[in-house]
């Protein structure tokens, strides 16, 4: 009897070890950022802890349905009692209101909920945002390329689910001039109501003689030059055909590029107003369909790599995104700066002013310091829906299913 007690006793032991954790509460946090908060340019991940014993109390908040409930199963699973306080965005106190639309020509993007703080990127008229939270008149949203800031409220229109869904389902213009103005009436010697810039999106009411009239998110109206926009949907189709030429498609990505010459620099900029070296090549893309990722940091990782290094600099071919930066000490890479391949030893970039530069020593403009600093380049011209390159004709904060005809 006695052996069959000390047997029990080993057993039920044995049993209460095997649901002692083992790995740090620590681990399980770190692997779940690194899975789906690897970016927190894009990714919201702000998770607390404090332990007692086998008692773990979560805390902070996320936007990662799935990284969340991994979370907490991972600590279940290893043996910890987990008290869940983990806020998931977006917030209540939004009022179901997690969608938004910009409603100024351009929107500045910040990296904290203040104006006097950085700007990290900006959004121009039309762009869709997802909201997440609020502080104060601070709204933390996140545009389509998935970067993450604070807008103020006056930026934007929240919208509900079903608000949201009839602003895609509306027919809308892009306006595709590089900059003009909104007028009260169709006519240019009116009283303008806002300036608006290149790729803004705007609803489409009415189209008279030279002019179109046209709906803010915020229910305002005015008119705008018919030949200085398109439909939308048309627009985005006939530039996806317009991929399909090869050369004649990248005769005007460059064409663009080069209209931008002079345009003065500014940190975060995105617009054609100014603009930084990534938000200059996103534009330029932009403007012919591509979507791409915000940063040159993130650039770097879509389309085909087609040179690696200064050895290999006789592959690049016009068109081309060129990535700049150095190799730090432990092998990683550090990507700081974009720019176009315009072909014979020429590149055209954002650096103070968008300018034309040579990586011939040869040339007058040979830039040494860019030479040395080029990583590599990327096709992303020919890789349109491959290889992380979006085509705006997909993106689904942008589009629904019917498209309309050209408008007369």
């Amino acid at each position: 009897m006695k052996k069959r007690t000390l047997l029990i006793s080993i057993l039920v032991l044995f049993a209460a070890c095997a649901k002692v954790p083992v790995r740090p509460v620590q681990t399980f946090v770190d692997e779940i950022r690194r899975e789906y908060s690897p970016d927190s340019r894009t990714m919201i991940f702000n998770v607390e802890y404090s332990q007692s014993g086998k008692v773990v109390t979560l805390d902070g908040e996320m936007n990662s349905i799935a990284g969340h409930d991994s979370l907490i199963s991972r600590l279940q699973r290893e043996g910890y009692t987990v008290a869940n306080k983990i806020r998931l965005l977006p917030s209540d106190e939004l009022a179901g209101k997690i969608y938004g639309v910009v409603n100024r020509s351009v929107a500045n993007l910040r990296v904290e909920p203040s104006e006097r703080s950085e700007m990290a990127s900006q959004a121009v008229l039309g762009t869709p945002l997802r909201v997440y939270k609020k502080q104060g008149g601070q709204y933390m949203v996140q545009t389509p390329d998935d970067y993450l800031g604070w807008m103020e409220g006056d930026a934007f229109t929240a919208m509900t689910p079903k608000q949201f869904g009839d602003w895609l389902k509306s027919e809308k213009i892009i306006y595709l001039a590089d900059q003009g103005y909104v007028y009260e009436k169709a006519d240019k010697n009116s009283a303008p109501i806002t300036d608006i810039t290149a790729t803004s999106l705007a609803k489409a009411l009415d189209i008279k003689p030279g002019f179109v009239r046209i709906e803010f998110p915020d229910g305002r109206s005015g008119y705008i030059e018919r030949e200085a926009c398109e439909h939308f949907e048309y627009w985005a189709t006939r530039v996806e055909y317009m991929a399909e030429l090869g050369d004649k498609f990248t005769s005007s990505i460059i064409a663009k590029a080069k209209s931008y010459m002079g345009r003065p620099y500014l940190w975060g900029g995105t617009s054609t107003k100014m603009m930084d070296c990534s938000g200059f090549t996103r534009i330029v893309y932009l403007l012919h369909g591509i979507y791409l990722p915000r940063d040159a940091s993130q650039q770097v990782f879509v389309g085909k790599t087609v040179a690696e290094g200064k050895e290999q600099m006789d592959r690049l071919k016009p068109g081309d995104l060129l990535f700049f930066g150095r190799v730090l000490e432990n092998g990683k890479e550090r990507i700081t700066h974009t720019g176009i391949y315009l072909g014979n030893d020429l590149f055209i970039h954002e650096s103070g002013v968008v300018a034309i530069e040579s990586f011939n020593p040869e040339h007058e403009n040979y830039s040494a310091y860019r030479h040395n600093q080029f990583i590599r380049a990327k096709d992303v011209v020919n890789h349109i829906g491959k290889l992380g390159v979006m085509h705006v004709f997909n993106h689904p904060l942008f589009f629904r299913e019917e498209f309309y005809r050209p408008m007369q």
